[in-house]
């Protein structure tokens, strides 16, 4: 299967030249987590994650309109990713796979033979792949069982700090009890960022809670589901993570996009390790 069978048509671009609040404004329009950083060739690339970085940095402890207003006209091209690896649209989708596998990126731009960007594909677009598979493997061989997670009273700042920190795109969100009763992730705190630049009111962002931007109800999934529904489930539901709880409702462990893509990459993977196996 190519790249270009199953990218993101039209990917969101910025030039060099823009200002970060236009970046904010692609990312939070699209819904990609990602922009791609451009003038006729890609010379970056911008994650959600950069985004709220950077937001942090012109507002280590408090934050003003003036503040809001400098991030706002910065450059982009102070703070992307430069020169990021690209795909071509034509070559084998394994490649791209195994490039975010081993690489650790979530997407990659997709560019054309005069390396111009037209399109970008991420975790999520290489999981539709799981529905010409068997099913091989349960989640239990992928989920990460140690979860971290914020209460819905935290303010969204803190639980961006926390993501920022501990390397996360998202946090479950407990009640008192430690019963999981949402979930709030980087793509939900740039959604308020980008509404605080726009509107250069600080408080539609450092004055919100967890709470306030959470998603709810939560999708959960039993550790013994294959990876092939749990893929299913994502897509279907837009959403790039899954639950799986105890019986009390607490977090027992989480499946992402990220969790999954390693399925299939050892999935797609087996068919050359056991010939290699056989010939020894």
């Amino acid at each position: 299967m190519l790249v270009k069978t199953l990218m993101i048509t039209n990917p969101p671009v910025v030039s060099v030249n823009d200002g970060l609040k236009e970046a904010f404004k692609k990312v939070n329009d699209r819904g990609l987590g990602r922009v791609i950083v451009a003038d006729e060739v890609v010379k970056g690339l911008l994650s959600t994650r950069d985004l709220l970085s950077v937001l942090i940095s012109f507002c280590p402890t408090s934050c003003t309109q003036a503040d809001i207003y400098k991030m706002g006209v910065s450059q982009v091209s102070n703070y992307m990713t430069v020169n990021p690896m690209v795909i071509e649209e034509n070559q084998d989708a394994l490649e791209a796979i195994t490039i975010m596998v081993t690489r650790n990126f979530g997407s990659l731009p997709v560019v054309n033979v005069l390396k111009r960007p037209v399109g970008i594909v991420t975790e999520r677009d290489f999981l539709l792949m799981f529905q010409d598979l068997d099913q091989m493997f349960s989640i239990s061989n992928f989920i990460t069982p140690k979860v971290n997670t914020v209460f819905k009273e935290t303010l969204l700042e803190q639980a961006v700090r926390q993501m920022l920190r501990r390397g996360f795109r998202r946090l479950p969100v407990i009640d008192e009890e430690g019963r999981v009763v949402g979930i709030v992730t980087a793509a939900d705190a740039v959604k308020a960022a980008a509404k605080m630049v726009e509107k250069l009111e600080p408080e539609l962002f450092f004055s919100r809670r967890v709470k306030d931007v959470m998603k709810t109800p939560v999708i959960t999934i039993d550790e013994e589901r294959s990876a092939n529904e749990a893929a299913a489930l994502l897509i279907t539901k837009g959403i790039g993570a899954l639950m799986v709880l105890d019986k009390e409702g607490r977090a027992k462990g989480i499946i992402t996009e990220r969790d999954l893509l390693i399925a299939l990459h050892y999935q797609l993977h087996l068919p050359y390790v056991r010939g290699r196996n056989a010939r020894v």
